[in-house]
């Protein structure tokens, strides 16, 4: 490591570094259990899955990934109003919850009911820890910062499906526990260790707060970026349900079991 670098890290007060972990967590617990959520779904009961239809799931599957990400723009709200780590308490409260629930229910309702926690949860926590990200970092760190930032999201998407497919081999439930285990250990360092970075004073009201969030959504040209950009999403996205299913039904993936087993 160079002597820039190594001054660049010694530039982050110690909330970075506690954020940049809760990101590493609580990607590690949405991607693991992404990799394996539209196969537990689908498939049969006798094998251990619920055995909702695909279309079905891929109807639930879109409707939650969407609220992942509108929530934000009240999460963020919410969070300027009443502090990041009031919010961060919630947040990780929703996720615990929504996780450890959606891998003991069993009807197709009490499912989509779990992962609506989750993403809930999910929505809440996003602005909080890019926020977080923004006002613990300057004009000169701040790209760097962000790169480990965007480095944590990718270690944690990297390092969960090699978790998932140990403990999928027991049980699926084991998988959705794990993800909540991942998201109830990070309320210790928000009790503990977290404390919100600087940022102006704030004094408005929940009225004012939500009025800003339907303005938001009442721009229509923002509106029109948002639909743009989701057909991005919606390629992305289908890495964890038609890839999955496709992977299940028509590729012979023997070989490659046989590597890891």
């Amino acid at each position: 490591m160079t002597s820039s670098s190594s001054g660049l890290l010694k530039s982050f007060p110690r909330v970075f570094w506690i954020a940049n972990t809760m990101e590493l967590f609580e990607r590690a617990a949405y991607y693991g259990m992404n990799s394996v959520l539209a196969i537990y779904l689908t498939n049969s009961i006798d094998t251990g899955g619920l055995g909702f239809s695909e279309q079905s799931v891929g109807f639930l599957q879109g409707l939650i990934y969407a609220c992942t990400y509108v929530i934000p723009i009240l999460g963020g709200a919410l969070a300027d109003r009443y502090g990041y780590r009031r919010m961060l308490l919630v947040a990780f409260s929703f996720l615990t919850t929504g996780y450890f629930a959606t891998g003991h229910m069993s009807t197709y309702g009490t499912v989509f009911a779990s992962l609506l926690v989750m993403a809930t949860g999910a929505g809440l926590f996003k602005p909080i820890i890019s926020g977080t990200i923004a006002r613990s970092t300057n004009e000169g760190n701040s790209g760097f910062g962000f790169g480990i930032y965007y480095w944590m999201i990718n270690l944690g998407a990297f390092l969960a499906p090699f978790v998932v497919s140990y403990l999928k081999d027991f049980s699926w439930t084991y998988v959705f526990t794990a993800s909540s285990i991942y998201c109830a250990a990070m309320l210790i360092p928000t009790l503990f260790m977290f404390k919100d970075p600087p940022k102006p004073e704030n004094t408005r009201s929940l009225k004012d707060v939500l009025s800003s969030a339907a303005m938001v959504l009442g721009d229509a040209r923002f509106m029109l970026m948002i639909v743009v950009y989701s057909g991005f999403w919606i390629l992305y996205f289908q890495n964890f349900g038609s890839v999955l299913w496709y992977l299940r039904d028509f590729i012979a993936t023997g070989p490659v079991d046989q590597l890891f087993s």
